[in-house]
């Protein structure tokens, strides 16, 4: 029987590559997590809401962010506002988070600094970032599966056109076989 999506070490994969499954499953339990930390906005401190968030809200984000990270720009965006709902429910005092009176919610960057959180954007590249450089300068604490996905002789920074045009040729041909 064929399936369109499967759950595969807590990440849903679907058929397309589209991870909207994934990402609309974040967001439900976000919302969940996000009702549970409103109502306790008033009777915790200000650190103990920090660290909650933490560990409900930016946990979710940050697990397997370079898997589902690069999905279409409308699937994060709707993450990352609800990652706003919760930094907001992290802040002190009151804050508009939606549109009242004709004024837009308040903006959530001084408080994303505040606190030092990243947004879902920053964390996917962040996780990026950290793998490229263990890739480049670290390769022995990789495991063995990505490791070999980068061969030896990968272009570099001091690479020449011919040399670059000698992996490509290699690398093409071994890709076709």
């Amino acid at each position: 029987e064929r399936k369109s999506e499967a759950r595969f070490l807590g990440v849903i994969v679907d058929e397309n590559l589209t991870w909207s499954k994934h990402i609309n499953a974040l967001k439900t339990k976000m919302a969940r997590y996000l009702g549970i930390m409103y109502k306790i906005k008033r009777l915790l401190p200000e650190k103990a809401r920090l660290q909650i968030f933490q560990s409900l809200v930016q946990s979710h984000i940050n697990f397997c962010s370079l898997v589902w990270g690069f999905a279409s720009k409308t699937l994060i965006e709707g993450l990352f506002t609800r990652q706003k709902q919760g930094i907001r429910a992290v802040t002190s005092g009151y804050v508009n988070y939606k549109y009242k009176d004709g004024a837009p919610p308040a903006h959530t960057k001084p408080y994303f600094a505040k606190h030092d959180v990243l947004t879902v954007h920053n964390v996917v590249v962040k996780n990026a970032l950290t793998i490229m450089h263990k890739i480049r300068y670290m390769p022995s604490t990789l495991p063995k599966s990505i490791r070999e996905l980068f061969p030896d002789n990968i272009p570099n920074h001091g690479s020449t056109h011919e040399t670059c045009n000698e992996w490509l040729s290699t690398y093409n041909r071994a890709i076709l076989q």
